[in-house]
């Protein structure tokens, strides 16, 4: 007796070996999975709520209606990268896609980051860039990314800044909590004998805002600087891109310069799992 075979009939359960015929090409011509892709969107839909949400929201955010949200949410619930409430019914990160987030940022090197960004820095700028970590005698330059322009200076590597008179200092200062900011502010008074501005709080206010601070240099006269900090996922800094050289040649391309460097370390500080918008209105929308 001749056998029929039976029909496969497709469902709309989300799976991850799905690849649709008319799939999207991503970059460098690779086949893309849609359902994966859909997953994810629905996992940046989570992080983006930045707290639990219903499902609408997330299906909103998502762009896909609820029917499909929840498909892939209780996908995503059954692997641990989401959990729901049992009682209000909202969903959130689950500690799958917590181990995820912690495992990614164990493996971060800031320092790392910010210097991949320090020669396209020079380029678009022609100006010295420097990064600075706060050490225990102040700011001190880790790295020097020397310009094309012939640039005199007795500043090296392991040189350090004072942290309430320089631009690198106030700018590190500006993104402290404030009771580590005091702290450090006092040290620097007693220890090193600083003096800090008499407006400096106010002025910590306005770096905090416009995410960069400049400066004329109190111990090398003829320098200039540009500073802007490299926030870790705290919103605190833990380093500082610096631009410098001759006051006169700053001043030209000021603004440019300070475009640059503010695009800079705020890739940099995304990067590093900051959310605030350095020269924005604070935390960024990612």
């Amino acid at each position: 007796m001749p056998t029929t075979k039976r029909r496969a009939t497709q469902t709309s359960t989300p799976s991850t070996h799905e690849v649709s015929a008319g799939a999207a090409q991503g970059g460098g011509g690779r086949r893309r999975i849609q359902s994966a892709d859909k997953a994810t969107e629905m996992l940046l839909a989570l992080v983006a709520a930045g707290k639990a949400a219903p499902l609408r929201e997330l299906a909103r955010a998502a762009g896909m209606p609820n029917s499909l949200a929840h498909r892939y949410l209780a996908s995503l619930t059954a692997s641990g990268l989401a959990v729901q409430d049992e009682i209000t019914g909202l969903y959130d990160l689950g500690p799958a896609a917590l181990r995820i987030g912690a495992s990614a940022l164990g493996r971060l090197d800031p320092l790392r980051l910010a210097g991949e960004a320090m020669p396209q820095l020079v380029a678009e700028t022609g100006l010295p860039t420097l990064l600075n970590v706060l050490g225990d005698r102040g700011p001190t330059i880790v790295r020097w990314e020397r310009s094309y322009v012939p640039f005199i200076t007795t500043l090296s590597v392991g040189s350090t800044f004072q942290l309430t008179n320089s631009a690198t200092g106030r700018a590190m200062l500006a993104f402290m909590p404030a009771q580590i900011r005091d702290h450090l502010i006092e040290l620097a008074v007693s220890k090193h004998h600083e003096k800090p501005p008499s407006d400096l709080l106010d002025r910590l206010a306005t770096i905090r805002r416009r995410g960069y601070d400049e400066a004329e240099s109190v111990l090398i006269p003829g320098l200039a600087a540009i500073s802007a900090p490299i926030l870790d996922m705290q919103e605190e800094a833990v380093a500082c891109l610096t631009l410098i050289g001759a006051s006169v040649e700053v001043l030209s391309i000021k603004e440019m310069a300070i475009a640059r460097l503010v695009e800079a370390s705020s890739r940099v500080s995304h990067a590093c799992g900051s959310r605030f918008a350095l020269g924005g209105s604070g935390v960024a929308e990612l």
